[in-house]
């Protein structure tokens, strides 16, 4: 009978210990989804804010671009401007040597 008792005392103990293994795996899981969420929310904010920076690129591209151009055009006048001063400089020369 001892040894009867022995073993259930020794099952209870096992049984203890696994109620108590699986509890803390369920709140161990719980902890891990709150997290998992939490991660989920920052991995959106995250690829909204790298949508917003790539927005934020491609304007500052345009603006540059622009601007590129811009001074491409103001270059072209500024040529065409010297060019009409070298001619009436020439103009000027020609009149004086007469």
């Amino acid at each position: 009978m001892n040894e009867l008792h022995e073993i259930v005392a020794n099952l209870e103990s096992k049984a203890q210990k696994l109620i108590h293994l699986h509890t803390k795996a369920i709140e161990d899981n719980e902890k891990l989804k709150l997290a998992n969420t939490e991660l989920e929310k920052k991995i959106q904010q995250k690829e909204v804010e790298f949508k917003e920076l790539e927005e934020k690129q491609q304007a500052l591209k345009l603006a540059k671009s622009l601007l590129e151009n811009n001074e491409t055009e103001k270059t072209t006048d500024i040529k065409l401007k010297i060019n009409e001063l070298v001619r009436e400089i020439d103009k000027s020369i020609a009149l004086l040597n007469r």
